[in-house]
């Protein structure tokens, strides 16, 4: 199982719940998903660092699935339609161990 992580802070004057309602239409029109979470920090400032606003989590069954949902069309259209409300983006990819 690979896990993708995607981790943005939003630009000045942008809105959380926007962002999350567009990434949200991502799994119904990607494919290769086989999990998805998605919210925004919800906790409380303190010393660990500056909290990022966002995080979406996607798990895929191979390295071959990941590669289909990030170069799908409709991805690369979601992409380009927030990338104006990012300051900045992250992202890790990696083999999920078992549970």
């Amino acid at each position: 199982m690979i896990r993708h992580v995607f981790l943005w802070k939003l630009a000045p004057g942008q809105s959380l719940q926007p962002v999350i309602d567009v990434l949200n239409t991502l799994p119904d029109r990607c494919p290769g998903i086989v999990g998805w979470e998605i919210s925004g920090h919800q906790a409380e400032p303190n010393p660990n660092g500056d909290p990022w606003d966002g995080v979406l989590i996607s798990d895929h069954e191979s390295w071959e699935a990941l590669d289909a949902y990030t170069k799908h069309p409709y991805h690369a259209e979601v992409v380009q339609k927030l990338l104006p409300k990012f300051s900045e983006r992250a992202v890790v990819d990696f083999v999920r161990r078992s549970e």
